[in-house]
């Protein structure tokens, strides 16, 4: 027995040895330098687009060098570029048997591997090969792949437009001669398999079997049920998931969108208050928020949790009051019972209350609501630019610089890289010993450029040793914010003031589309798995060293609490 178990363990290390070698055949370079040179002139000339002069550079290196995701899918897309799709289709499978790349900033491709996928779905489609594009297309549909509803009026895919196996993948199948129920079956059959093509993790928050009990339920409902009602049961769904990058937006259907209240909530630490107003009902700003009905409204945030896929408890207060708005939501969820006319019971700053009939608008729903600024005061600081996506101002008195970070996105006069450039200049140049960071507004955006902005706050820390780093967070700081608070805590020491923030260190994000195929509903699904702190990370949030909360007073009256108490932390350490 012992020699048969020698013989077969030798057996393995040989065809290890093997298969390690068959997978990294031609490793060896003549002149490594030139390799490299010639790698990064590569590199570059995609960038600049120049395909047919990158094609003959990395068909050399790909055949010196086999081992590269990169140089093939730099080979791959210049390939398509110059409609050699073959060649491209090779290339792009090459990438992918070599487990993809996380190149950045290429045009016309994009590094994750679903998106490979399709761009091999759209070379075999540019060919007219019917049978490969979906098979390629269902790959990257079961790899998560984002942006499939906006697929299918690509021009790429025009000649399979009426095709029904193509249809099938988007849930049409081109029927016209179709009843209501039908549809509505369809669509709802058709969310359950974008729920499961695109969730990183779809029964976390709720067994599939009760997934599928809700689901047949619904569909049981229909006739007995509004288009409204049936867009709200499927929020409840969408809830159920149970994380914070599920959700649908209710303006989105063909038939049914939602309505809202003329009026913006918002939560503050001694109530919720009517911060915003459409035309004819500004005179009920500042006005507190009783009850809903016969409702409480402790009671009433609680409910919304329902429909409201969180990834934690400040996202009841974040997103909570904004569901509080919908009068179908609140039917749904037995607030009211009359979803066209809402009573609220609202009180003065005196504390005198009364009764206020309200009846939906019709809106368009663009992105969850900020906090407003101010209709009559002066703005602080921290209201003052909130649509700006990042700028910063210099506080010479504190020897500080504030820096208000309130979307992961590029402007077009500035990029995120070229602000932080700026800023680590002006840090240097004023010898500036505090920098203050506020995520306050921050629900994120695109990930995958952050490393500006950090290296910033871990360069204040090297080049600033006594210095201080401060770090304004909120129930809003979601997402790639949290990502970013998550790094920074790792990376640097700094002091976190506010509220416990929106999300967790390691959560799942990201967002991909569905739209269902006849009543048009859209919304998003998570897709990844963002660990950004260590495997065993289980917090909820990341909460505040110095926790402050913003009062109704303090708002109306202009006064940022957080924002000066930083400033009073300043000024005793000068002392």
């Amino acid at each position: 027995m012992k020699k048969v178990t020698i013989t077969s363990f030798t057996l393995l290390i040989f065809f290890n040895i093997s298969y390690t070698f068959s997978q990294t055949k031609n490793s060896d370079i003549e002149s490594t330098t030139e390799y490299f040179h010639q790698r990064n002139e590569a590199v570059s000339l995609v960038k600049n687009k120049k395909w047919q002069e990158s094609i003959s550079i990395l068909e050399k290196l790909t055949k010196d060098y086999e081992n590269d995701p990169d140089l093939f899918y730099l080979l791959g897309l210049s390939y398509y570029q110059i409609e050699q799709y073959q060649n491209a289709i090779t290339a792009l499978k090459k990438t992918l048997d070599l487990g993809g790349t996380i190149l950045r900033g290429i045009p016309t491709g994009s590094a994750p591997s679903n998106d490979i996928m399709i761009k091999i779905a759209k070379a075999y489609a540019k060919d007219n090969d019917k049978n490969n594009t979906i098979l390629w297309l269902q790959k990257g549909f079961a790899s998560r792949y984002d942006e499939k509803p906006f697929l299918k009026s690509s021009s790429t895919f025009k000649n399979f437009n009426e095709d029904e196996d193509f249809l099938e993948l988007f849930g049409d199948n081109n029927q016209t001669d179709i009843t209501r129920e039908k549809t509505w079956t369809k669509d709802i059959s058709y969310l359950e398999k974008r729920i499961n093509e695109l969730h990183y993790s779809p029964y976390h928050g709720i067994s599939k079997t009760e997934l599928s009990k809700e689901i047949l339920k619904l569909k049981t409902n229909i006739v007995s049920l509004s288009d409204e009602q049936i867009i709200v049961e499927l929020m409840k769904i969408i809830g159920s998931l149970g994380n914070g990058h599920n959700l649908i937006i209710p303006t989105s259907p063909n038939k049914g969108a939602l309505k809202k209240l003329p009026v913006q909530f918002y939560q503050f630490n001694d109530g919720l208050f009517i911060v915003d107003a459409e035309k004819g009902f500004e005179q009920w700003i500042g006005y507190k928020v009783e009850l809903i009905e016969n409702t409480p409204i402790e009671i009433a945030l609680q409910k919304t949790n329902s429909v409201n896929a969180r990834d934690n408890d400040m996202q009841t207060l974040w997103l909570g009051p904004y569901y509080l708005g919908l009068p179908d939501v609140l039917k749904g969820l037995e607030i009211v019972k009359n979803s066209n006319q809402v009573i609220l019971t609202l009180s003065d700053v005196k504390g005198k209350s009364q009764k206020v009939t309200m009846n939906p608008v019709v809106w368009s729903f663009s992105d969850f609501p900020k906090m407003p600024k101010l209709k009559d005061n002066e703005q602080p600081i921290f209201l003052s630019k909130t649509e700006n996506p990042y700028w910063s101002k210099l506080i010479r008195e504190n020897n500080s610089i504030y820096v208000q970070f309130n979307a992961v996105t590029q402007k077009k006069t500035q990029s995120l890289k070229d602000f932080n450039i700026e800023l680590r200049s002006q840090i240097s140049k004023n010898n500036t010993q505090n920098l203050i960071l506020d995520l306050r507004h921050n629900h994120g955006g695109n990930g995958s450029i952050l490393t500006p902005m950090l290296k910033t706050i871990i360069n204040f820390e090297v080049m600033n040793p006594n210095g201080k780093i401060f770090v304004l967070i909120g129930r809003e700081t979601f997402s790639a914010a949290q990502n970013l608070l998550t790094d920074i805590t790792k990376y640097t020491n700094p002091i976190i003031v506010g509220e416990p923030s929106g999300s967790k260190p390691n959560h799942i994000g990201e967002a991909g589309w569905f739209k269902l195929p006849y009543s048009g509903l859209t919304g998003l699904i998570s897709t990844q798995f963002h660990q950004t702190s260590k495997a065993e990370d289980n917090r909820k949030w990341i909460a505040p060293h110095i926790p402050v909360s913003l009062s109704s007073t303090d708002y109306f009256n202009g006064n940022d609490k957080a924002f000066n108490i930083i400033l009073e932390v300043i000024k005793s350490n000068k002392n």
